[in-house]
């Protein structure tokens, strides 16, 4: 969002980044300070108009001139899955047991962003691709145990970590004991990311992608 070329950062919550390690969430807002990002807090979009918006903060509302607005709030559940006859939240995500099963119709089972879910220790999980990973290998045993009369096992997160991409040439990273940010970290991201690629051919194509693009992108100019 752009007022007379300033970028803001529009924030409903008192902190960004609020599920993130401590560490990332330091280093990104250092790079929004030095980008010269505008970050405002507590603050609530209440209308967007074709060149202006109204923020709302502490229960007074300003009006401002913008040149383009990017909304980014998330995702919401496929109208297939929120009009199943399940137990749905209010984001109509399914309601699933520790074992990823249907709070309301045994045999049925949810992961991802289409379940609202709480592990072993009741602790809520966060709807990233790295829970949805580790969920389909509780779900493939448990749909396993149920079928051969087997006791199901509740889900149990490990976090390995979280990576954030700041920018072109900047990332942050914390996981498995490391804390990086920088190019460092830019490069480490990568090659995490070239290695969940499914296959030898899909990481050979990414990564040649990765490589020619600077080079393409000065030739074009």
């Amino acid at each position: 969002m752009g007022e007379r070329g300033r970028v803001r950062l529009v924030e409903r919550t008192d902190l960004i980044l609020r599920t993130s390690p401590e560490y990332n969430r330091q280093v990104a807002q250092k790079v929004l300070s030095d980008l010269g990002i505008w970050v405002d807090l507590e603050t609530a979009v209440a209308e967007v108009a074709a060149d202006t918006i109204s923020l709302t903060f502490r229960d007074q509302t300003d009006i401002l001139p913008v040149d383009l607005v990017l909304w980014t709030v998330g995702t919401r559940v496929n109208p297939v899955i929120a009009d199943l006859p399940l137990k749905h939240n209010e984001r109509q995500q399914v309601v699933v047991m520790p074992t990823l099963e249907a709070a309301d119709r045994p045999g049925v089972y949810a992961l991802g962003d289409v379940a609202d879910c709480r592990d072993a220790e009741g602790q809520q999980m966060p709807t990233t691709a790295q829970v949805a990973l580790q969920q389909a290998d509780f779900v493939g045993w448990n749909i396993w145990a149920s079928l051969s009369e087997r006791p199901q096992l509740p889900f149990r997160y490990r976090h390995l970590g979280e990576m954030l991409t700041l920018g072109t040439h900047r990332a942050t990273l914390t996981g498995l004991g490391l804390q990086l940010d920088g190019e460092l970290a830019h490069v480490a991201r990568r090659l995490a990311y070239l290695y969940r690629m499914p296959t030898l051919t899909h990481q050979v194509r990414v990564g040649l992608n990765w490589m020619i693009k600077p080079l393409r992108d000065v030739l074009v100019r």
